[in-house]
């Protein structure tokens, strides 16, 4: 995540989390961008068990020391809450993975990355937390928007989505959307994702 949060654990044990399921659907020798790379708990699985080539983005300076010592290639200070960078690398995927939600504008973002850095035809993958959730959509009838210290409320997102407000997103950035996994409740149950649903992975291709 961005740089207010704390550092991330992986988690590889729940087979409904994001962090078991993205690593099973990326394919060998990928070369990688990690947007978001906190302490690069996600990219140290790949290089270790996929020998995926990762390069990092972060704000946090000591994140990015931690992603380096795991062995991502390239690791990035940069703000993303601003649209002045630029990368001169292509990769055959680009990972923005619990990190748009925190941006002020998260579409100027994904589509420059994506139109400046994914090669013709390579893959992204996006994973957004569900504000449509049953138990959200219940506290907001009821006029509760409490921020929380984790989960869909997080105190630091900044902004919210459901998957179809989601899927208008990234396909507005020039991707086109070739699968939608969902995560916690969504995934055990396999019925109505869309109110019990954590999280929502796209798969996408660039177009």
């Amino acid at each position: 995540m961005y740089a207010k949060d704390p550092e991330l654990k992986f988690n590889i044990i729940d087979q409904y989390s994001p962090h078991y399921i993205i690593p099973q659907i990326i394919k060998h020798k990928q070369t990688i961008l990690d947007v978001g790379c906190n302490t690069g708990y996600l990219g140290e699985y790949l290089i270790k068990n996929k020998n995926c080539v990762c390069d990092g983005i972060d704000y946090d300076e000591n994140f990015l020391i931690k992603a380096k010592q795991k062995g991502y290639r390239n690791t990035f200070k940069i703000d993303l809450y601003q649209n002045n960078f630029h990368l001169q690398e292509q990769y055959d995927l680009i990972m923005f993975v619990d990190i748009l939600e925190h941006l002020p504008n998260p579409y100027s973002i994904l589509k420059k990355i994506i139109a400046e850095n994914l090669k013709k035809g390579g893959a992204g993958i996006i994973c957004l937390p569900n504000i449509a959730r049953l138990e959200y959509r219940f506290n907001h009838l009821l006029g509760k928007f409490a921020y929380e210290k984790s989960g869909i409320m997080h105190q630091d997102h900044l902004r919210f989505f459901t998957q179809n407000s989601a899927a208008k997103l990234i396909y507005q950035s020039g991707l086109t959307i070739t699968k939608i996994l969902p995560t916690g409740l969504g995934a055990r149950l396999k019925i109505l994702p869309s109110l019990f649903a954590f999280q929502f992975i796209f798969l996408c291709r660039k177009r």
